[in-house]
């Protein structure tokens, strides 16, 4: 079983498996365009670019729910102390429904050494990623204003990958999560701060850099 803390939208929807070899697949026929010196050079670029995508996939699945749901009238409700004082835990049981959540990362292809001369930019490759979670059932406890845990919980989550407007990988997966998915070490606040950590969107350009020159 997947430990609670590691549990992340890349495990649960099987990057590796899913979205990586079809996501490689596609750039190695834009690489082409690249005037990258060798293959290898080509391949590390295409890796690097790949491994930029899985960092955003490796958004923990908690932190979604979490995202999603705080936006709820019925969720935002427990911020009222009166209402709901401190220390007192709730068990709120989930209705069948669906939520989204999507972020467009861009990752810049740079040539090392060039980029002070203006000529180091090779690409830049926009993606588009739309998660939809389908919840069927679940009992969410929420304390102190926070997303606790939620349990007994059944999940289908669905992943678009697009990259400069292409599909790249489109599915759902029902998503065998652990009997308590734990929301953090100290849950994820229902009404945060003006800058949440736990909505912080990706970079929107991330770099990655490849040889100019490559030696055989």
């Amino acid at each position: 079983m997947i430990e609670e803390k590691d549990y992340s939208l890349a495990e649960a929807l099987d990057f590796e498996g899913r979205v990586a070899e079809p996501l490689r697949e596609r750039l190695r026929q834009m690489a082409d365009e690249w005037h990258l010196p060798m293959e290898r050079v080509r391949a590390s670029a295409v890796g690097q670019v790949i491994d930029r995508v899985h960092q955003v996939f490796s958004t923990p699945l908690h932190r979604v729910l979490a995202a999603a749901w705080r936006k709820h009238p019925s969720c935002r409700a427990y911020c009222d102390p009166e209402q709901y004082p401190h220390g007192e835990s709730h068990t709120v049981e989930l209705a069948e429904h669906t939520l989204g959540w999507e972020c467009e990362p861009a990752v810049e292809v740079l040539a090392d050494g060039l980029n002070a001369a203006g000529a180091g930019r090779l690409a830049e490759l926009r993606f588009e990623i739309e998660i939809e979670a389908a919840v069927r059932a679940g009992l969410l406890t929420i304390r102190d204003a926070r997303f606790i845990q939620m349990e007994a919980a059944e999940l289908t989550v669905g992943a678009t990958l697009r990259l400069q407007g292409f599909t790249v990988a489109r599915y759902e997966v029902p998503v065998p999560i652990p009997g308590t998915l734990r929301f953090g070490e100290h849950g994820e606040p229902i009404c945060p701060p003006p800058d949440p950590p736990t909505d912080a969107a990706p970079p929107a350009v991330t770099q990655v850099s490849v040889p100019a020159i490559a030696t055989v």
